[in-house]
């Protein structure tokens, strides 16, 4: 077992192997993929799995959820804060560290089930000391302001002076290995100690001057003794830096421990944070490691009891789940209603932290059935951010609400109009300019979220205001055809981006007409239902019977290519006249390998597509098509698709089991499940997938399990357990009720209502009412 590696005092605090993502020796150029894959998080913050020494290749970066700055950049991102890790161990000036001594053994490990990251090393500097390290780091989620770091030392074949550095890096950056591209967006404010002892460093971000504090304390012990002495502190520039120093003995362990906080304008005055900062840390301190640590996996053992799935006779696969689930449960914030989840999450630079169509199409589900009130923030960011994409629709010659593309912390469109590329040419960027989906999106979540929570109060206090505006948008956005007298969307682009743009996106098209029916439905079942309600939507809105004519004229007459006759849905118009190019075969890696026709031909004039979009079409809206067509269609793109994009693969395989591929569907699965930990698309350095992760549920649950929720509140359960299964369990939040849901490899699914309101369910056919009578 993984924990055996350990000490019997580290052992203690860890998991078992179906709990452990392991690192068993240190190579320098993986270091930024292990810095992504053992991020913590707490949906406050989140800090990369750098050394806490220091290493080549490094990339320490700590991201404050809800916190960005612009700078010199196109847009603006998440903003990297001071690195707090820093600690540095010395004997008689000799650094003891991965890249200075020689390593002798070499682990360390991600516990998932109590969100720690542990670490052993045995190294040997150059006058041949051999020093055993061990630790375990925590970003705690039971308070999210405090992060510690526990280091167990042991000078095993020598005794002396061991010095130590508390270090706090205010001289970080974003993009700090892309000389391009780096940029630095915070402005010294303070460096000093933090009280008596410590460091403190509090910056501002350059655009909006916003105050962010962290401070740490550090302190050892010997057999439960104190023995750290001389103590001083020194501010080096943008570096603040609390030196100690302790004797060492020969085969004796020191526990070192750093205590660090962080707090930000967001959170209390700016006066206030040095105090708020010294404060909390004095609490940590006087409370101990252990209290907090125990706090902390309190609170991860409760979102276990609902997050887990279990995978059973497939080990491998069952834990890369369980991955996929703790970094999107980890990042998700069930405070702030401010806040999104970024599309890297909190542990990586790439897309600055913004917040796309993959929050409501691929982890709201997630967070709906799992944990509903980091769901509703997600919900209530988007009605936050309303009057913005309200101004952006305006600005770009639209009615209602246009939102961004890429959305961060003001609403405002942060994909960048141009793109500079490595070798420093630039070229123009549409992304934001024709890929409009991502309204309808947000329209297709809040009815997700309310169809799978019942939240009826924030469907009719925010989510109609937000429905109405998007349903105005895609009123304006179609053009009416005189000649073919139809409404069309020219000049758009799909989830497919390797063709941009196209006219009549089939995808864009049917979720425009989508969001217009649901809206004109809505309205009409209120008018009768709800009438003080509707009342003062109209007048609000100002909402008149001409633009519902409007809205329905559009609705009835959107142009919804249909194809060939046989059953085939064309993308856009004119994909079949591309030239025809289909992919043969697939890597060791089970991953689609690029057709040599590329090599000659542009893709955009292939039908080589990047990611799902008919095939995410039937996913959303499968109702709307037969049986053949679906099957049809997805074979077809299938065996088109590249899968460019993350999001992909977990909707194919999805789709897969739909239509009966289920060979596919485990593969898919199995890619997407994979894609960070095996570094499948050698970009796992940028941060992790979070809209994969959220697929990979989605294929576990709604594909595998056969769960799905249909309109008239029955949750229907129809499984399709693979072979190499040989059970799977689950829970599920639905409106109000949590259920405990366990298959069998014979695709029988045995149901429990743990707490909450009765709840129809039926399994393969079979209705029972749970928590009532049948």
């Amino acid at each position: 077992m993984i924990k055996e590696r350990f000490s019997p005092e580290m052992q203690q605090n860890l998991s078992d192997d179906a709990w452990m993502i392991l690192q068993e020796d240190y190579r320098p150029e993986e270091t930024l993929k292990y810095e992504s894959l053992f991020c913590l998080s707490n949906g406050y913050l989140g800090t990369r799995g750098a050394y806490e020494e220091g290493a080549k290749n490094s990339l320490p970066c700590t991201f404050i959820n809800g916190v960005f700055d612009k700078s010199e950049t196109f847009m603006r991102e998440l903003a990297n804060m001071p690195d707090w890790l820093g600690i540095r161990l010395y004997v008689e000036k000799e650094l003891i560290g991965i890249d200075t001594c020689r390593i002798l053994e070499f682990t360390r490990a991600l516990d998932m089930r109590h969100a720690l990251l542990a670490k052993r090393y045995i190294l040997e500097d150059r006058r041949g000391r051999k020093t055993l390290i061990e630790g375990i780091r925590m970003v705690s989620r039971a308070n999210v302001h405090r992060l510690g770091i526990r280091l167990l030392v042991t000078p095993l074949n020598y005794s002396g002076l061991i010095e130590v550095e508390n270090i706090l890096d205010g001289s970080v950056i974003n993009f700090g290995d892309a000389p391009r591209f780096k940029v630095k967006h915070t402005r010294l404010l303070q460096n000093s100690c933090l009280d008596t002892h410590g460091a403190y460093l509090e910056v501002t971000t350059r655009d909006r001057k916003l105050c962010v504090g962290t401070g740490s304390r550090m302190e050892a012990f010997s057999d439960g003794q104190p023995v750290m002495k001389n103590h001083s502190f020194h501010a080096f520039g943008e570096t603040a830096v609390e030196f100690q120093d302790f004797e060492a003995e020969q085969g004796k362990t020191v526990e070192v421990v750093k205590y660090a906080a962080i707090y930000t304008e967001r959170e209390t005055p700016d006066y206030e944070i040095h105090c708020k900062v010294r404060d909390e840390i004095r609490q940590f301190m006087a409370d101990g490691f252990d209290a907090e640590l125990s706090r902390h996996t309190a609170v991860y053992a409760r979102m276990w009891e609902d997050a887990n799935i279990e995978i059973q006779g497939d080990f491998e696969l069952d834990r890369a789940v369980r991955f996929t689930i703790f970094h999107l449960m980890s990042t998700g914030n069930e405070r702030d209603e401010h806040v999104n989840v970024g599309a890297k999450l909190l542990s990586g630079e790439e897309y600055g932290g913004h917040a796309f169509w993959d929050t409501e199409l691929f982890m709201l589900p997630f967070f709906a059935c799992v944990f509903p009130d980091t769901a509703r923030n997600l919900e209530n960011y988007r009605y936050h951010l309303l009057d913005a994409a309200r101004e952006n629709a305006r600005k770009n010659g639209y009615r209602g609400a246009q939102y961004p593309w890429e959305s961060a912390d003001d609403g405002t469109e942060q994909c960048p109009d141009w793109t500079i590329e490595p070798d420093g040419t630039c070229y123009r960027c549409y992304v934001a300019v024709y890929e409009h989906h991502v309204t309808a999106a947000v329209a297709y979540g809040i009815y997700h979220y309310v169809k799978l929570t019942g939240d009826e109060q924030f469907l009719k206090e925010k989510g109609a205001e937000i429905l109405i505006e998007t349903a105005r948008f895609w009123a304006s956005r179609c053009e009416y055809h005189e000649t073919l007298h139809r409404f069309e969307i020219r000049q758009v682009t799909g989830p497919d981006e390797w063709h941009e743009p196209v006219d009549n996106n089939l995808y864009t098209n049917y979720l425009a007409k989508w969001n217009l029916s649901y809206v004109l439905n809505l309205l009409k079942e209120w008018e009768t239902t709800e009438p003080v309600l509707y009342e003062e939507l109209k007048n609000r809105l100002s909402i008149g019977e001409e633009e519902r004519g409007h809205w329905q004229n559009v609705m009835e007459h959107m142009y919804l290519p249909k194809g060939k006759d046989n059953g085939l849905l064309e993308q856009f118009e004119g994909y079949f006249d591309l030239q025809d190019v289909t992919i043969e075969a697939c890597d060791e890696n089970d991953w689609p390998i690029r057709p040599k026709a590329l090599e000659t031909v542009p893709r955009s004039q292939t039908q080589i597509i990047k990611q799902a979009d008919v095939v995410m079409l039937l996913h959303l809206l499968g109702e709307e098509f037969d049986e053949e067509t679906r099957k049809k269609n997805y074979a077809y793109y299938e065996k088109r698709t590249l899968h460019g994009s993350s999001l992909s693969p977990s909707i194919y395989s999805v789709m897969g089991l739909r239509v009966g591929d289920e060979t596919k569907a485990y593969r898919y699965l199995c890619r997407a499940a994979f894609i960070d930990l095996t570094d499948l698309q050698k970009n796992t350095r940028e941060g992790i997938h979070a809209a994969n992760a959220g697929g990979v549920w989605q294929t576990v649950v709604f594909g595998f399990a056969g769960v799905s929720m249909e309109e008239d509140g029955v949750v229907d359960i129809r499984p399709h357990m693979p072979k190499e299964w040989s059970g799977l369990s689950f829970r599920l939040h639905y409106r109000g009720a949590k259920l405990s849901i366990t298959v069998t490899p014979d695709n029988q699914a045995d149901v429990k209502l743990l707490e909450g309101s009765p709840v129809t369910v039926r399994v393969n056919g079979k209705v029972q009412v749970m928590g009532g009578t049948s």
